[in-house]
């Protein structure tokens, strides 16, 4: 029950730090940008990606605004990007589809509004056909709201883009610097020549996600408490009966088949304590859909390893300190 119910404790800690983190980074809160009107070289913002923590990496500038047939009254903004922006859409906006196809990609208000899906076309006001490629999710939850209601229209490779975005993760402001690697080379100043700042897409949360750095600490805390707690156990469990062991050795009971006769008592102990503890192991581990389950799962399963060689160590230890000689003496205290 100890070590178990710690075992849990760790598996339901990670579930719920693999859930925040999800939370966090569908936020937009792992994805940093920088700014600077036709200063970003977009060749160099994609080569961002695979640096350090960076996910994901693409460039952004402002398109023309469209007007769609089902809303001609409506300007709508358009957004022209990299061929593999979608990466940095993909992290973060849950439920987002992008489909291997020309065509553009748009928020999922706007895909109900006009009544489209991935893989359709809508038309616009003057005629033409646009094919939708891909739909994404750009909710109102703190984050930069360029995207909130836009198309993003990807184009092929060129120098004068508006914006870099990465996604990091896991999230580190410091890879946040590398954007600036991204400027042209002469042009890294803006007016009044100041350099442009790496900015947060999203700080509602945060900047960092410092939950995750207590996650190791925890962990071996954990497995040392539990290889503690079943030794202590282990070893309590052998010395409270060791009279009757004392008195088996003096049956003339050798110490190595003592040894054995309690490790066999011991495994059972074990396998039912684990046959016990993995249904809810599992269960704490996945609880609310959480990402990286079998993570969570290894962790508690570690810590009760932890504790259930402990337990054996408490065993062996246990019966190499009963004493034949100290029978009379246990007889009498018992």
């Amino acid at each position: 029950a100890i070590v178990g119910l710690g075992s849990v404790f760790v598996s339901s800690y990670g579930s719920g730090l693999a859930r925040a983190g999800t939370q966090f980074r569908e936020s937009g809160a792992s994805t940093y940008v920088i700014r600077a009107k036709e200063m970003v070289d977009s060749q160099r913002c994609v080569n961002l990606q695979g640096v350090g923590s960076v996910q994901a990496a693409g460039a952004l500038r402002e398109g023309k605004d469209i007007y769609f047939a089902a809303m001609p009254s409506r300007a709508v903004s358009t957004f022209e990007a990299t061929p593999d922006f979608w990466r940095v859409l993909s992290a973060n906006t849950p439920g987002a589809v992008f489909l291997n196809q020309p065509g553009v990609w748009i928020t999922d208000t706007l895909a109900q509004t006009l009544g489209v899906r991935p893989g359709e076309k809508t038309v616009l006001r003057d005629g033409q056909k646009l094919s939708i490629a891909g739909v994404f999710a750009y909710p109102d939850d703190g984050r930069n709201r360029d995207l909130g209601y836009a198309v993003v229209m990807p184009v092929a490779f060129v120098q004068d883009f508006s914006q870099c975005l990465i996604e990091t993760w896991p999230a580190s402001p410091e890879d946040a610097s590398l954007l600036l690697s991204s400027l042209k080379i002469n042009q890294s100043t803006g007016a009044g020549g100041e350099i442009p700042t790496p900015q947060q897409l999203n700080t509602s949360l945060g900047r960092a996600f410092n939950a995750a750095n207590s996650w190791d600490t925890l962990l071996r805390l954990a497995v040392g408490l539990s290889a503690i707690a079943g030794f202590v156990i282990g070893f309590v469990w052998i010395f409270s009966r060791r009279l009757v062991l004392s008195s088996n050795l003096h049956c003339g009971i050798d110490r190595l088949t003592l040894l054995l006769i309690s490790l066999a008592e011991t495994s059972i102990v074990l396998i039912f304590s684990l046959i016990t503890w993995l249904p809810f192991g599992w269960f704490a581990a996945a609880f609310g859909a959480a990402p990286d389950a079998l993570v969570s799962f290894g962790a508690g399963l570690r810590t009760f390893l932890a504790g259930s060689g402990g337990f054996v160590f408490g065993v062996v230890l246990g019966i190499n300190r009963v004493k034949e000689s100290h029978l009379f003496r246990y007889f009498k205290n018992r």
